[in-house]
């Protein structure tokens, strides 16, 4: 018996070892999509004389640690409440917030503030503290003006109140997610149309067709955004939109942009990026024209299913950062055939690469594996990556004003990329097709061109492609 029992303590302990060891496993395989938070906010800013006073209070906050992203411009960081409980999680540094069990903290910090002049008319961005990994669900903010400077006040967060007292001047805002920006302008505009989801200002009048417009644009899951009638060029911030025309499509395109701006990080993209997952996403075209071919592109491939495979992969990407082999992964996964639609595009300028597969067996030339060689199929054709397999096949390749040059001691050829022939070695040679074609930034040749102007071998299996030379 106290052999068993020893045996089963030994059990035990190793057990509870191994757990201890697959829990640290597991913690440290946590992507960032597991680690976010939601916390709600409540915001105080004083604007004084050439300087912002905000008061930031936190509120339903993790017991983990925290770290703190500071606005760049801030100074004067405190701790912003005498109850010390509403600061105990600070560390030394003001770095972080430290484990703890307390759900608000409350802090102070100073934004240098441009002079009245200045300030009108211009959006200060990355004016509050965020949270690492931390996501905004409700935000209020109040603003109080003791300058009394007249004008308005924009957030992008619906406007709650607005009063002006003998001393001061305040404002308040409430609303969904995070807000980075504030906008002021001297002059004072009228609220042409508001909903819960968009606030139009201006000086002129919204029509009929565009108030109902406008109604058209509750899509779920979108947040309010401000949207301000001017003349003049302004960039606009994440919640605060400019245009300078009133009408259906230029100001749906601008909120539902915003909006993919918000909740994706296009960064690594082309104009086109937030305009083709938006078109998905809301079933509505924007952006440019080739956003739209690409949009078109794809969905005359996809069936049912594929599209829907793929409207969710882009919804699970929100908070990411947003790369063309992304996409093109997502997209390669929902279609199951690797493509680089996307990457090609991002190479590509205003034109629409086409949608082409790519074989995704590697590839041998003379039994060594080639990492930069490509097999893609395209309208029945199989076309493979020219420049790099001819540089091994010892031709120096070029492209020239009359076309692609493949040349050798012995044998050299040109291939105009406009025409049906081909010349080799100073003789011309009539063809019904191409053997060489462009598609974004790469020039690539049909098999059988391959095979019979170069004299290779090409044996397939399941699993790599052969090329040899003969």
């Amino acid at each position: 018996m106290k052999l068993a029992a020893g045996l089963f303590s030994i059990l035990l302990f190793i057990n509870g070892i191994m757990l201890t060891f697959q829990y640290h496993v597991y913690s440290n395989q946590l992507t960032e999509e597991d680690k976010t938070f939601y916390y709600d906010q409540d915001i105080e800013v004083v604007y004084h004389k050439n300087k912002f006073t905000i008061r930031h209070h936190l509120n339903s906050l993790p017991e983990s640690q925290v770290r703190l992203n500071w606005p760049a411009k801030s100074i004067k960081k405190e701790c912003g409440d005498e109850q010390t409980e509403k600061c105990n999680r600070l560390n030394k540094t003001k770095t972080s917030l430290n484990k703890g069990k307390t759900k608000e903290q409350t802090f102070v910090y100073t934004i240098p503030a441009p002079s009245e002049g200045k300030l009108s008319g211009r959006v200060i961005k990355n004016i509050f503290l965020s949270l690492n990994l931390g996501k905004p669900v409700h935000t209020t903010i109040h603003i109080t003006d003791k300058k009394h400077s007249g004008g308005q006040w924009i957030t992008g967060l619906p406007e709650v109140k607005s009063k002006n007292l003998k001393l001061i001047q305040y404002s308040m805002f409430s609303g969904n997610g995070p807000v980075t920006s504030l906008y002021w302008q001297k002059a004072k505009m009228k609220e042409l149309f508001t909903n819960d989801q968009v606030t139009l200002y201006g000086n002129g009048h919204a029509s009929d067709n565009l108030a109902q417009a406008l109604k058209g644009l509750d899509i779920e899951g979108f947040e309010h955004v401000a949207i301000i009638e001017s003349k003049k060029y302004k960039k606009s911030g994440d919640r605060i939109l400019f245009t300078s025309e009133l009408n259906k499509k230029t100001l749906t395109e601008k909120y539902i942009l915003s909006q993919m701006n918000q909740k994706y990080n296009f960064d690594m993209l082309p104009n086109w990026g937030p305009a083709v997952v938006a078109s998905f996403l809301t079933e509505r075209r924007v952006g440019s024209p080739k956003a739209s071919k690409m949009v078109a592109t794809l969905k005359d491939y996809m069936n049912e299913q594929q599209l829907k495979d793929w409207k969710t992969s882009l919804e699970d990407l929100q908070g990411k950062k947003i790369t063309a082999g992304l996409l093109d992964d997502k997209l390669s996964s929902s279609l199951e055939l690797k493509t680089s639609f996307f990457k090609m595009n991002a190479q590509n300028g205003n034109k629409v690469a086409p949608l082409l597969f790519e074989d995704k067996r590697p590839i041998y030339l003379n039994g060594l594996q080639q990492k930069n060689m490509q097999v893609i199929l395209k309208d029945g054709r199989i076309l493979y990556s020219v420049k790099p397999l001819l540089n091994k096949l010892g031709y120096s390749t070029k492209i020239g004003v009359h076309g692609f040059y493949a040349q050798s001691k012995e044998r050299n050829f040109r291939f105009p990329m406009d025409e049906p022939f081909y010349v080799y070695n100073e003789h011309r040679y009539d063809l019904l097709s191409q053997p060489i074609v462009k598609y974004g930034s790469d020039y690539y040749i049909e098999e059988a061109w391959l095979v019979r102007l170069f004299i290779v071998d090409i044996e397939k299996s399941e699993k790599q492609i052969n090329i040899k030379r003969q």
